[in-house]
This record gives structure tokens, sequence and C-alpha cells, in this order.
């Protein structure tokens, strides 16, 4: 993950979090009172904070010291990468991994050590957006991203991560897919880019505001 990126924005992104209604993802994480839950790419931690109100210990991983500083009270804090969690196997019972894919250098890495510190019968969710059905069109817009952010690695195919966890024990369970609509503006600045870079995204897009297709999936491990 673009590590330097998300010390310098940390602040940002924590109010950001702290405004999102989280109430629609935590229950479609179905949390038992005797989970421990870990969520993967937690950023400030603010999913954990919620998810903590429902389970028995919830803990946020980040490659980001600067971004856990934001935990809420009660989350446990682990700065390691996410393709090499430091957990035992099937330490958890509950993984969430929200809008964290597309920044890994390896999916299929990270998906992996998710589903290995999963505990069997555990639950699995992803949330992301999807690229676009066309190569050239998913190409352009990840050009977008790279250039707000160039710790982006690629959004994830429609089907993608279900294909990868599948091998691993992991069955689909439920998803759900919606068209997410962002003003411009305000999306690029809270990765704050070079000015020349924050330019070139203004022409590419060429729009005050855009649509992409958001995706959460809930995988049970068998």
């Amino acid at each position: 993950m673009s590590e330097n990126r998300f010390d310098r924005t940390a602040e940002r992104y924590a109010a950001a979090a702290r405004e999102r209604d989280w109430a629609s993802f935590v229950e479609f994480c179905v949390p038992l009172p005797d989970d421990r839950a870990l969520d993967v790419g937690a950023g400030p931690a603010i999913l954990s904070g919620e998810l903590a109100h429902h389970v028995a210990e919830a803990v946020a991983v980040d490659t980001s010291a600067a971004m856990l500083a934001h935990a809420p009270p009660g989350v446990v804090t682990v700065v390691a990468e996410a393709e090499r969690l430091p957990f035992e196997d099937g330490a958890f019972t509950l993984v969430t991994c929200a809008k964290t894919l597309h920044h890994v250098r390896d999916p299929a890495a990270v998906l992996a050590e998710m589903a290995r510190v999963l505990a069997p019968g555990g639950r699995l969710v992803v949330q992301d957006y999807l690229a676009d059905d066309d190569p050239e069109r998913a190409e352009r817009w990840d050009t977008v991203e790279r250039l707000r952010d160039p710790g982006h690695g690629r959004l994830p195919a429609e089907g993608e991560v279900q294909r990868l966890l599948e091998p691993l024990g992991l069955v689909l369970d439920d998803e759900r897919s919606w068209e997410s609509t962002w003003e411009l503006e305000p999306w690029i600045e809270m990765a704050a880019p070079p000015e020349a870079a924050a330019d070139r995204i203004r022409r590419m897009v060429g729009a005050d505001r855009f649509t992409v297709r958001a995706w959460s999936a809930r995988f049970v491990s068998r």
C-alpha cells in the first residue's frame, strides 16, 4: 500500500470515515458476540470501532501508524502489511477488507493471507470498486486512480475475488453491488496529489462528478 501518502492524508481520511454510515456494512458482516474480528487495511479503524460494539474483540491492521492513531477506544491496532499478517492460522472468525484490495501490490496474496487467518466456519467480507467490463475503459480509469494515488494497483474485475477465494476453501454466501457517485474535486483533494496530476485527472474525467460500481461480498470458510 502507498504508506507515505496515507500517513500524509490520515487526518482527512479519518474525518471522512467518521462521517460514513457503516451500519449496512456492519449488518452485512453478520457480527456475533463471540467473534474475534480483523479488519485488513483498516486505515483509521473506524469500521473496527463499529464492529467492536458487536464482537468480543476487534483488531485493525494497516501499514500506516498515522492512520491507526485515529482508532476508536477498544480497538486493538497492529502495524503490518496485508500480504504478511502477523497472526496464527484460524485466529479470527470474522475478517473484513473494505476498499483496500485496489491499493495492494498482490491482491491474490492478501486474499490468501485473510483466508489463512480465518477460522473454519468464519466469514470473510470484502468491499471495493469493480473494474469496467471493457478492458480499455478499465485501464483508463486505473490510470486516473494512479494519478491521484501512485499506490493504486487496479480495481478488481467482476468475479475475480470469488475465483481467487474458492480454491482456498471459501464459498460465496452473499453479494451486492450498486452505483457510487463522487464529486470530483473533493475526491481529488482527499488524496492531495501534485497539481499537475490533479489537472490531468480533471481533463481525463471531463466532468464535475463521476460514478463507479461498488461491490460487497461475504464468503464463508468451509
